[in-house]
């Protein structure tokens, strides 16, 4: 009977044990799950914080670009900050306001430290573009990329129309590109159905039995090339399959102050990257030996390496024709003439104003600027002869047609889109331009200034390319439908993290500025390319 107790009794605390040892691991389960979904609500909550630093990237741009006090935020002149640098110089980075810009683009603190997640640390974005000298992809940089220092395949259809071939050879220019190429890409953004001698159309794509057809239209982006016959992901993005332009990013989802950061600029607060900033200023290197500042960016790009066509290609930049106050440039050919001579003499002398005047009485409508040129007029109703006070010959001249430029133009329209930036686009760029050869495009290159300057007096109009005698008044009357030396629109990669944490996210945009508040008119994630 006692036996039976003890039995009865030790399976009872055998199962309580068992009970009891089953609501522990249950328990424990229980906090390991709710542990997961508390740090995956964490996680998650770090995604879209990083997120929202992107988005705050994306606003200062629009802030930056749109900002009737671009003095104060660039410390200089507000027709200095958009004019851009192709290469790096000790003496002149000072001058790099929008292309290359460490303390205004660099670790951005937006979100600071949280006393309850030390670990985490501070939320910043940092704003980088590729760096690009002598046609060579050279690593990175802090700033954004002027969309007009692009060839425009809108701009391509159109010197397409006005000479047949004239569009092919343009393309023709790009490395890889081959005559199927060309064609097939015109076929597929011009409105009919007729394919070219190498091209493809619609019946093209229905036989390889493809599920799309051609847009009879300029593309919205440049992926949509990877639609078009014999285009390859290779010519178009390169081999960069993250898009990082070759910046060594070791340690990418991370920020660690005690580790080496040369090689991770990206994710440097502004603190050090001043620091950075005035060692570029101080560091001893030339335009054509970057060594220097290929060791601080880092970059394992191979020196010969080809770019690819979307640091070539556009579809998407525009320009505003606007004086440097902001307000729409006068139009030269308004049939009021009392009207045009109120607006002229706000902003020109009397003897410009007056010169003008007489051209439009006598001579009809002003083809171009140029034509103003040391022109002589002869009055009709008195035979007086009245001498241009514009010209490229004494620096008075020059000055005052300067002035015209900045205020005036024979362009009615106020967006203008498609002209290539002859300031800072890219040699290959420069030689899809129909009226230029190698040898002009290389005196181009050569003389443009140098690399970091200011762009003031007479390069900030394509002028100078007829007052360096590069080309004569008729290519320049040319030159001037297809070249400028502003730009409106522009690109940059934005890279939103936390200093102690590796949750980053990223984007390309692209930021409309001839439009008030600028804003993002193209955006890709590129969180998932990390």
């Amino acid at each position: 009977m006692m036996f039976s107790v003890k039995s009865r009794s030790g399976m009872i605390l055998f199962l309580v044990s068992i009970v009891i040892a089953m609501l522990a691991v249950g328990s424990l389960s229980l906090l390991a799950l709710l542990t997961t979904e508390y740090e995956a609500a964490i996680f998650r909550g770090d995604e879209i914080q990083a997120g929202q630093l992107v988005q705050s990237g994306m606003e200062f741009i629009g802030s930056t670009l749109g900002s009737s006090d671009s003095a104060s935020i660039f410390e200089t002149e507000l027709s200095d900050s958009f004019y851009f640098s192709q290469q790096i110089s000790a003496e002149q980075s000072r001058f790099h306001r929008l292309y290359h810009n460490p303390v205004q683009f660099c670790g951005v603190e937006v979100v600071s430290g949280h006393l309850d997640r030390p670990v985490r640390g501070a939320g910043r974005f940092t704003i980088f573009s590729p760096r690009i000298e002598q046609d060579k992809l050279k690593g990175i940089r802090f700033g954004l990329v002027n969309e007009s220092t692009r060839l425009h395949l809108g701009t391509v259809l159109e010197w397409e129309r006005e000479l047949p071939g004239q569009g092919v050879r343009a393309l023709l220019k790009l490395p890889g590109m081959t005559p199927t190429m060309a064609d097939s890409i015109l076929d597929w953004i011009d409105a009919d159905k007729t394919p070219r001698s190498s091209g493809a159309e619609l019946d093209y794509y229905e036989r390889t039995g493809v599920a799309y057809r051609p847009r009879n239209a300029v593309p919205a982006t440049l992926e949509e090339l990877l639609l078009v016959r014999d285009v390859t992901r290779s010519l178009l993005f390169g081999t960069d399959e993250k898009f990082f332009y070759g910046a060594k990013m070791n340690d990418l989802q991370r920020f660690q102050a005690e580790i080496d950061s040369q090689n991770d600029l990206l994710f440097q607060p502004r603190e050090e990257a001043e620091t950075i900033n005035s060692s570029i200023d101080s560091a001893e290197f030339s335009a054509t030996d970057n060594s220097f500042f290929d060791d601080l960016i880092g970059t394992n790009v191979e020196s010969g390496t080809v770019l690819p066509w979307c640091f070539l290609l556009t579809t998407l930049s525009a320009e505003k024709l606007v004086d440097p106050t902001g307000n729409v440039k006068i139009f030269l050919n308004d049939s009021n003439l009392e009207f045009l001579g109120e607006q002229l003499r706000g902003k020109l002398d009397e003897e410009s104003c007056q010169f003008i005047l007489a051209w439009r009485r006598n001579n009809g409508l002003i083809d171009d600027p140029v034509d103003l040129l040391d022109a002589i007029i002869k009055e009709k109703e008195n035979d007086k002869e009245l001498k241009s006070p514009f010209s490229l010959e004494h620096s008075v001249g020059e000055e005052k047609f300067l002035t015209l430029l900045d205020v005036a133009s024979t362009n009615s329209e106020i967006i203008v889109s498609g002209r290539i930036n002859v300031n800072e686009a890219p040699r290959i760029v420069l030689e899809t331009v129909p009226e230029l050869d190698r040898q002009t495009v290389l005196q181009i290159v050569n003389r443009r200034g140098v690399s970091g300057e200011k762009r003031q007096g007479k390069y900030r109009h394509i002028i100078w390319l007829l007052s360096e005698k590069i080309v004569d008044k008729e290519m320049m009357k040319k030159l001037s439908k297809r070249l400028t030396t502003g730009g409106d629109v522009y690109r940059a990669q934005i890279i939103g993290f936390f200093d102690g944490q590796g949750t980053v996210n990223r984007a390309e945009v692209v930021i409309d500025a001839t439009v008030k508040p600028p804003r993002p008119i193209f955006t890709k994630d590129l969180t998932n390319s990390l």
